[in-house]
């Protein structure tokens, strides 16, 4: 990370250092309805942020609720819990800053479906947040040459980066091919963003997705074992 990413992060953890101690409010009610969890036992928001870990649909799904009903502090909670993830998945990616992540994560969790998708909510913001960073970039087009992206966080992405590569490096698809399956199936970008990246038409990443999947169907076992 660069010293100005340091600095965000150092910034929120300061400011996290000033918040852990607050009293929990008395309007919250921490996974009331879902699960066993609740917050009597949390006196603090650090207290909060530690249930996390112990029930975390039930307690992000909770924040997030209360987000959505205009409580930021709870927002702040989810934002400081996604943290650590965040910092490491702007540590692979060499076009986004660390800043971009913690900007897209907070815009997505303000958003949040907490209906249409209340279970594993933290993976979800964090794909999100993903797509959405690479959907807004500012640094158009970028490389998605299969044989030589890094900028991926932990599977199951990884291994379908594994599987695309052991593709490409066998001749089953080119490179471009690689690069389309790469935006969409990696990144999880949809077909318009992809394009913008790939600075090609949708339809064709389109095209090129369908005609390598097709390419690529009666080979699964052979590039599992290579991926």
């Amino acid at each position: 990370m660069t010293l100005g990413d340091d600095f965000c992060v150092s910034r929120l953890n300061r400011e996290w250092a000033w918040l852990r101690g607050e009293p929990v409010p008395t309007s919250w009610a921490i996974g009331a309805g879902r699960s066993s969890t609740d917050a009597k036992g949390a006196a603090t928001l650090e207290a909060v942020l530690g249930m996390v870990a112990a029930d975390p649909d039930a307690v992000l799904g909770s924040l997030l609720l209360l987000q959505a009903q205009g409580d930021e502090k709870a927002g702040r909670v989810v934002l400081q819990a996604m943290l650590g993830k965040l910092v490491l998945m702007a540590r692979r990616d060499h076009s986004h800053s660390v800043g971009d992540y913690i900007t897209e994560c907070w815009l997505q969790l303000c958003q949040y479906p907490l209906a249409r998708r209340p279970r594993r909510i933290a993976a979800n913001l964090a794909l999100d947040t993903r797509r959405a960073v690479w959907a807004c970039s500012t640094k158009r087009p970028v490389s998605l040459d299969p044989l030589s992206f890094d900028e991926l966080p932990q599977p199951p992405a990884t291994s379908t980066i594994d599987v695309i590569r052991a593709a490409t490096r066998l001749g089953l698809i080119d490179r471009s091919a690689g690069a389309c399956l790469v935006a969409v199936y990696c990144l999880g970008l949809r077909s318009h963003e992809a394009a913008q990246q790939l600075a090609i038409s949708p339809e064709l990443v389109r095209w090129r997705n369908a005609r390598s999947i097709r390419r690529l169907a009666p080979h699964a076992v052979a590039l599992a074992a290579a991926a």
